[in-house]
């Protein structure tokens, strides 16, 4: 995923050139000293985006419902405390936070924090919710599309987790083998979809 650096323009909120797809209403650097955003970004099509994300240090970042993606916060380092209007739910390398589409969020990043941001799209989770329905109950058509909630949080250390932690980690390797105009769709079709079905199997609250 190519790179893209940003520069401090401020030490109060960060003016710098956010893309709109992230949705972020405010980024303020809480060590503005460290401060040194590294963005990278990849659509792999069918609704599934990858977001590779550091910013040299703290910050606290504020976002906006995304409304057509589910979001997955999987932590490469340290720790992200997202609050979207409950309780606060902790992202570390033991644990994703998923994000519904219509959630406001506030995140505090640690100085060492480094994260994949999973973007699914809304259409796409709910689509593949259909097929599994259909598998469970052993019909032929498809039930009707129905909004889809996911639980907030993911235990990578359980056996659902890790086995979704290890299809995410095999999708970012082959990112990481081609640049983005040259990946062998062969290569992204079946983890593009085990991604999304990993997920449902491991948070769908029905």
């Amino acid at each position: 995923m190519p790179s893209r650096d940003m520069p401090n323009r401020s030490n109060m909120d960060y003016s710098g050139d956010i893309p709109d797809r992230l949705r972020i209403r405010r980024l303020v650097p809480l060590d503005p000293e460290r401060f040194h955003a590294d963005m990278r970004h990849v659509d792999i099509g069918e609704g599934v985006q990858l977001s590779a994300i550091t910013w040299g240090g703290p910050v606290e970042v504020e976002t906006a419902p995304l409304l057509n993606r589910f979001l997955v916060t999987v932590p490469l380092a340290g720790e992200i405390t997202v609050n979207s209007g409950a309780d606060d739910v902790v992202a570390d390398t033991g644990h994703a936070v998923i994000i519904d589409p219509h959630a406001e969020t506030t995140q505090t990043w640690s100085d060492d924090a480094a994260a994949i941001w999973l973007h699914l799209a809304r259409d796409g989770v709910e689509d593949e919710a259909r097929h599994l329905l259909r598998a469970e109950e052993g019909g032929v058509a498809l039930p009707e599309r129905r909004p889809v909630r996911l639980a907030p949080s993911l235990d990578l250390t359980r056996a659902q987790g890790q086995r979704w932690r290890a299809t995410v980690q095999r999708l970012v390797d082959v990112l990481d083998e081609y640049e983005p105009d040259a990946i062998p769709s062969h290569r992204v079709t079946v983890l593009r979809r085990e991604v999304v079905t990993r997920l449902l199997r491991a948070t769908w609250q029905r």
